[in-house]
């Protein structure tokens, strides 16, 4: 979405255009509800079927689009998954293919695990995960990105991910706010995880948790940041975020929660000249780069963007003044990795997949 769209749905936009605007989608939206709703009743009373997967299965989910922190999240399902021994395949959906790989987190898995986790981009967990199986006979469990909605694919643990900054979808369904569902979908998730926990109040924290506690029936499992551990350059060279302090800043992003990044670019970047901001998924023209870069140049400063971007970009030089952002899941405290953890070990050990 542009922040365009953001800015009419959230409220933030007071002209008339954009009331004008709201409303006609509040006319939108009953329908879109309904048919919503249709669906999960299917579902619930096994009109329409779900499918085991063949291993078990852990879903990484959430109830808004955009960004609340999905792929760091898979990304620390998954290396846990194989500090515990395991062979772990990512299943995701495969939106808005940019290349071979199937998609832009694709992508990003790709380049973080390499040939040591498979990842697999198909519209259908299930035929990926039946490709998988064909393929990779190593395969210990599966991983789902984006798959709480995905109701076709049966999961042993459903993990849903709520981001502190804009929990619910500025309070309204598609298309007048980000609810892919109604808050009580969240009965189903068999985990709750608050993203972007360390972004708001104490305050907030406490009140989301009361929420979805009384939702759920009970509290959320973790409480999570994203945490940036350090910068890579054009080269993959590692370097330390102190970088930013150094020089004019400028950042490139197309990604689901680009205020989020801003805020934290401000924690780190003393001297910010503009974050250019695309819809998510943006396909960065070549030429639209070397822009930014030659801008950059011009009053030497950096560029900083997100690895789901850079992905998309063309090979760089390396004297580039490029830099992506190196991304870590962190947890409120070390209580709540383990709990999260020991809800996997005691999901894979049992034989509930078959």
């Amino acid at each position: 979405m542009t922040q365009r769209i953001i800015d009419i749905i959230s409220g933030k936009d007071t002209s008339l255009t954009a009331s004008l605007t709201r409303g006609m989608l509040s006319l939108l939206t009953p329908g879109y509800a309904i048919a919503n709703g249709v669906r999960q009743k299917l579902f619930d009373a096994g009109l329409k079927k779900s499918y085991a997967l063949g291993r078990p299965t852990l879903s990484v989910g959430n109830l808004t689009t955009g960004g609340t922190g999905k792929t760091p999240m898979v990304a620390f399902l998954v290396q846990s998954l194989l500090a515990m021994g395991h062979r772990p395949t990512i299943l995701l959906r495969g939106y808005k293919s940019t290349d071979d790989h199937g998609s832009d987190e694709a992508a990003v898995y790709i380049k973080q695990f390499g040939e040591q986790v498979p990842v697999i981009a198909n519209p259908s967990r299930v035929d990926g995960a039946q490709q998988a199986l064909a393929q990779l006979p190593g395969c210990t469990c599966f991983v789902l990105d984006d798959g709480f909605q995905h109701r076709k694919a049966k999961r042993d643990l459903d993990i849903v991910l709520i981001d502190a900054t804009n929990p619910f979808g500025y309070g309204h369904l598609l298309p007048r706010g980000l609810m892919r569902e109604p808050v009580s979908a969240l009965k189903r998730a068999d985990a709750v995880i608050v993203t972007r926990a360390d972004q708001v109040s104490a305050d907030v924290v406490k009140q989301l948790d009361q929420t979805i506690e009384r939702i759920t029936g009970k509290a959320p499992i973790a409480h999570a940041s994203h945490q940036w551990t350090g910068l890579l350059d054009t080269q993959d060279n590692e370097l330390d975020l102190q970088l930013l302090n150094g020089k004019p800043c400028y950042a490139a992003i197309a990604i689901g929660n680009p205020d989020a990044f801003g805020n934290t670019l401000r924690a780190h970047a003393s001297d910010i000249k503009d974050i250019i901001i695309q819809p998510d998924h943006h396909a960065w023209p070549a030429e639209e780069i070397t822009a930014l870069i030659e801008h950059a140049k011009t009053d030497n400063a950096v560029l900083v963007t997100t690895e789901k971007d850079y992905v998309k970009w063309p090979k760089l030089n390396a004297d580039d003044p490029v830099y992506r952002v190196k991304l870590a899941m962190g947890f409120g405290d070390a209580t709540e990795q383990d709990a999260l953890i020991e809800m996997m070990q005691g999901i894979l050990a049992t034989d509930a997949h078959r």
